[in-house]
Order: structure tokens, then C-alpha cells, then sequence
């Protein structure tokens, strides 16, 4: 014990005891700054987190195009990038970078090029999909075509025709490779008739530009479409009416129309052999009435329909000298 006391009261001790108050005090600031330092790695560990995404980019051809056509490039290409989150996410959403092959230095014929692209971040890394393009450089060439048309005939309803089916516009201007431009025999508007057309068709129909053999070839037109129309009607032809009276009767009577002639529709085999219309009158069933109100195509079947549709036919007795009132009228209408 003596001893102890002894130790507690020399500078030995008190220089141990200070020690060990220094160390137990550096512990105790530092913890918090080591507990500081590792939340401080962690956020910037958050802040430089990486992200990837894929971009869509329109494919730039730099080319003298006054002199050159250029064919085999897509249109567009996809591009990765890689990078800080942030800077990733505002680069998809912007787009503000640009994606082209350079052919500025290069000649007429096949060439195989590097896709670059032009204006992104460089702390992002990047891929470029396809990384290279084989195109064909060939001189450019204009010319002016006329617009042919053609339709499925096979649309048009059974009995009608087609008159003169007219374009517009009815030109296009053809631009491309003269290799393509040179093949082109016809550029045709193709409308397609809904199955048993009455009416008039119209359209706005996509062209298409052709070789000899009917093959679509690769050119620019302007415009590209062209407006068409078909009319379709039918057949038609003026011929006069003759009334003959039937039925069993010893009464003979003067048949007469205010309407002596019409304008019968049919097909056109029809119409070449009908040069009258022959309109039977049943006396026996005039009764007390002194007309008869009738239908052509009802008496005439291969006529699809006739102008004026009806016809009032006035029946009286006596000679042929008797004269139809001058007020009376006609029942009937156009088409």
C-alpha cells in the first residue's frame, strides 16, 4: 500500500495519467470526424453514380448534294452513353448532339465510313450503332415526269363506266442517282376502287416510281402524292317512247304522253340495240280513270334507270285526231 501511495504521488504517475487523458480525448474527437468522412464518401459516391442510356439520333450526310447523290446510309442510328446520372439524363432529354458521316473528301463510287458524332459531353463515353456504313456515291440527276394513273378496274359496279380519269397534279420532278433516275419509265398514282363503285372516285394516292419491268425504284419525287379522279356513271342514250294498247277490248283508244322521249341508263351492250321504248297500255285496267302512270324500267328490265323514272300516259276514245288536255302534267322526276 505504501508503495502504491508512494507511486500515485510521484511524476511518473501523473505523466501516465496525462497520457491516457490525451488519448481518451483524441478518441473522442475523432470518432465523429471519421463517422464525417465516411458519410462524405458516401455522398460523393452518390454523386458520381453512373447511368447508361440509349439515344435514337437522325443521321447527318455532309455531301455537296447540288453535285451527289448518296444511297445506303440509314436514316437513323443509335447511340449509348455512359456517364455521371445527371449529365446522362439531361443529354437523352436535350439530344443536343449530332450523329453524321463526312463525305466531303470522297468521290463518286462505294466507300465504307465511320459514324462520328458531334457536340457530346467528354465525360461521357459513347457507342455508335452501326459503327461504320457502306454507301454509294453517284452523280445526281433531275427530270420531270408525267403522272400516269391506274386502278382495279374490277371495282367498278356491273353496268357503269369510267370516263377520263384525270391527275393533279399531273407532273412530279424526280431527283436521285442517275444510275436510278435513268431507269425510271413511268410514275404511276395506283388507286384502289372500293368493291361496286357507282361514284365519282377521289383520292389523294401515294406515286410510285418504276422501271421497264414494273420494279419500284429509289428516288425522291416532289410532290409524292397526287390527287385522282375516276368518274363513274352509267351508260346513257336519249330514245323516243312508243305507246300500243293491250288488253281485250273492242274499244279502241288515242294513247298520248307529255313525254315522248327519255333518257334511259343501262349497259352499253344495251343501249346499242334500244332505239325506242315500246310502252304497253292495259286498257282493261283503266276503269274509270283515263291514264296510267308508269315505271320504264319496270316494263323494260335490263334498264337500270331512265329520266324521267315515270311517265303519265292518258288513254281516250275516238279517232286519233282527239287531243290530251294542254293542263295536264306529267308525273315524274330526274335522277
Amino acid at each position: 500500500m505504501n508503495k502504491w501511495r508512494h507511486f500515485t504521488n510521484s511524476k511518473y504517475f501523473y505523466m501516465i495519467l496525462s497520457l491516457a487523458v490525451a488519448i481518451w480525448i483524441y478518441i473522442s474527437v475523432s470518432a465523429p470526424g471519421l463517422g464525417s468522412t465516411r458519410s462524405a464518401a458516401n455522398s460523393n459516391n452518390v454523386a458520381v453514380a453512373e447511368k447508361s442510356a440509349t439515344i435514337t439520333m437522325n443521321l447527318q450526310v455532309n455531301v455537296d448534294t447540288n453535285s451527289f447523290f448518296v444511297t445506303g446510309y440509314p436514316k437513323q442510328v443509335e447511340v449509348k452513353i455512359q456517364g455521371p446520372a445527371a449529365l446522362v439524363t439531361a443529354t437523352k432529354n436535350t439530344q443536343n448532339f449530332n450523329t453524321y458521316i463526312d463525305l466531303r473528301q470522297l468521290g463518286v463510287g462505294k466507300h465504307r465510313v465511320r459514324i462520328r458524332q458531334n457536340g457530346l459531353n467528354r465525360e461521357l463515353k459513347y457507342t455508335i450503332k452501326p459503327h461504320y456504313v457502306d454507301i454509294d456515291i453517284e452523280p445526281r440527276m433531275e427530270k420531270v415526269f408525267p403522272i400516269q394513273t391506274a386502278y382495279n378496274s374490277g371495282g367498278v359496279a356491273q353496268g357503269y363506266e369510267v370516263g377520263d380519269v384525270s391527275v393533279n397534279p399531273q407532273i412530279v420532278q424526280v431527283v436521285g442517282a442517275r444510275s436510278e433516275v435513268q431507269r425510271v419509265s413511268q410514275i404511276v398514282a395506283r388507286a384502289n376502287l372500293p368493291k361496286n363503285s357507282t361514284t365519282d372516285f377521289h383520292q389523294e394516292v401515294l406515286l410510285q416510281a418504276l422501271d421497264a419491268q414494273g420494279h419500284t425504284l429509289s428516288v425522291l419525287m416532289s410532290p409524292q402524292t397526287t390527287n385522282v379522279k375516276i368518274p363513274i356513271s352509267l351508260p346513257k342514250k336519249k330514245v323516243p317512247l312508243r305507246f300500243t294498247q293491250t288488253g281485250a277490248s273492242d274499244k279502241e283508244y288515242n294513247l298520248s304522253s307529255e313525254v315522248n322521249e327519255v333518257t334511259i341508263f343501262a349497259r352499253k351492250s344495251v343501249l346499242d340495240k334500244t332505239n325506242e321504248i315500246v310502252v304497253p297500255i292495259d286498257v282493261t285496267k283503266l276503269g274509270k280513270k283515263n291514264y296510267e302512270i308508269i315505271t320504264l324500267n319496270q316494263i323494260k328490265s335490263d334498264i337500270i334507270d331512265s329520266n324521267p323514272r315515270t311517265i303519265k300516259v292518258y288513254a281516250r276514245r275516238g279517232n286519233s285526231d282527239n287531243q290530251v288536255n294542254s293542263n295536264v302534267g306529267e308525273i315524274g322526276g330526274s335522277n
